[in-house]
């Protein structure tokens, strides 16, 4: 066997294979005559099948397991048993010239392999990233009490002859009809309308209010196309026959003591305590949201800030392809349409798979230059954490340390939450509210409108004395 290990660049390596011919059909044979003893055919008696007859039933399978443990071997000793490689990731077999029929001819194989970069972490002090901020103001507390009564609201029979409002619920019997009124559809019983509801077609609200039990109608309601469903109509229509058969209040609590209790665990009923309740909540939902959008920023120019410098090995960006790719499968049911083009799809996301491993690559450089690490104290603090009042944290302590997967998912947390902290220090953090960046927008878009027109000349200027196609023409 025969090996050589070339590089491509500084992060993409080859290992080229040669098996002897030699040295790999004993292998085949071998494999062969196992597969014979354990093959049991009609026709012939336990482990006495022909030998050209299990060659042709199995030998290609063979043949290629085969293959693979040479070169699998043959990566292990030139390339993962030696001391002055490091490779990174899963190798990938990027070209084989075998043929089994033909024995006589040696294996040629190459696989690419990468190792990790080196990495010098740009200064990125300079950079703004922008968390937003908001103050909860009082109006913002008491929209949340009327959010939290809306949630609250029972329904119950309005009295009789009731007419709709945008106050009720309908419950409404919807049949499909034609221009003549005759069924087209299966009918749809007793269907729930919230009156209230903005995603409600204003037609339909048009076609109920004032309407009560027993009242029928028809409400006619311009078809929606989607943007590849064809038509070569201009005034298709929907129609259906509405039948009303029940109409409901919504009753709203009062903000009493009762609903105060309820809203704040039986700990409480006055109704400033509640309301200091919802903005620590408000505030604390906020910064968890805002933190995440900064989180996600400070990631964003990172990768950014090293996509000049840091190389990223070609198969980790082919493995992260991989991943997506199966991604993209499952969210299509695991099927994807048979003209779907795999190579295209797989170029236009080369990039964002690119980003993913040099993220991977840099945060790993990161956590060494600032020695991130998370102690058993962390792991402790966590349980006391999720112990909340009056458990026992060393049960938490216990589950955790009896479930591997799921006290790795912790360790990771808390790592990347140091990972995170780390990001910040290395950014300048602009603290902006929503109105401000709004109002930032804006401004750019007025100058952006006001901004004089670049027109880029169609030709070069003529050289003095050089005559122009026009001065040709005349």
């Amino acid at each position: 066997m025969q090996t050589d290990v070339r590089a491509l660049n500084s992060v993409d390596y080859v290992l080229d294979v040669t098996v002897p011919a030699e040295d790999l059909q004993p292998q085949i044979d071998a494999a062969l005559k196992r597969e014979r003893a354990q093959m049991n055919l009609k026709g012939f008696r336990p482990g006495k099948v022909p030998m050209n007859v299990v060659r042709r039933m199995v030998g290609p399978q063979v043949a290629v397991q085969i293959a693979e443990q040479a070169i699998g071997e043959a990566y292990r000793t030139a390339v993962a048993e030696n001391e002055e490689i490091e490779p990174l990731g899963q190798p990938r077999l990027v070209e084989l010239d075998f043929d089994f029929e033909t024995a006589d001819q040696p294996l040629k194989a190459q696989v690419q392999f990468g190792v990790r970069p080196e990495i010098t972490l740009a200064d990125l002090s300079d950079v703004p990233v922008t968390r937003v901020v908001r103050a909860f103001t009082d109006e913002d507390i008491d929209a949340d009490i009327q959010r939290r009564r809306d949630l609250a609201a029972e329904e119950e029979d309005a009295p009789e002859g009731t007419a709709i409002t945008t106050e009720h619920v309908a419950m409404v019997d919807i049949q499909p009809v034609d221009p003549e009124g005759n069924a087209t559809g299966v009918k749809q019983n007793a269907a729930r309308i919230v009156m209230a509801n903005p995603d409600l077609r204003p037609e339909m609200v048009e076609a109920l209010e004032g309407l009560t039990i027993g009242d029928e109608t028809t409400v006619e309601l311009p078809h929606l196309h989607g943007d590849d469903e064809g038509h070569d109509y201009d005034d298709h229509v929907d129609r259906y026959k509405l039948t009303v058969v029940d109409v409901l209040e919504r009753v709203v609590p009062e903000v009493d003591a009762d609903f105060i209790k309820s809203q704040t665990n039986g700990e409480s009923e006055d109704l400033d305590d509640l309301k200091g309740q919802i903005r620590e909540e408000l505030e604390r939902s906020w910064a968890a949201r805002a933190n995440q959008a900064l989180e996600q920023k400070m990631v964003e120019e990172f990768v950014l800030g090293h996509r000049e410098t840091v190389a990223v090995p070609e198969t980790l960006v082919e493995a992260a392809l991989d991943t997506m790719f199966e991604e993209a499968k499952k969210q299509h049911g695991g099927d994807l349409p048979p003209t779907f083009d795999v190579d295209a799809w797989r170029e236009q996301n080369r990039q964002q798979a690119q980003d993913q491993v040099r993220w991977l690559l840099i945060k790993d450089a990161l956590i060494e230059e600032e020695g991130l690490e998370v102690t058993n104290e962390d792991f402790e603090a966590e349980f006391e954490k999720l112990s909340g009042d009056g458990a026992d944290a060393e049960l938490v302590k216990q589950y955790f340390s009896s479930q591997p997967r799921l006290l790795e998912q912790m360790g990771d947390q808390l790592l990347n939450q140091r990972v995170f902290g780390a990001l910040e220090g290395r950014f300048r953090v602009v603290e902006k509210s929503a109105d401000e960046i709004r109002a930032e927008a804006e401004a750019r878009r007025e100058a952006a409108a006001k901004a004089p027109v670049q027109l880029t000349p169609a030709a070069e200027p003529a050289e003095a004395g050089e005559e122009t196609e026009a001065e040709d023409e005349a």
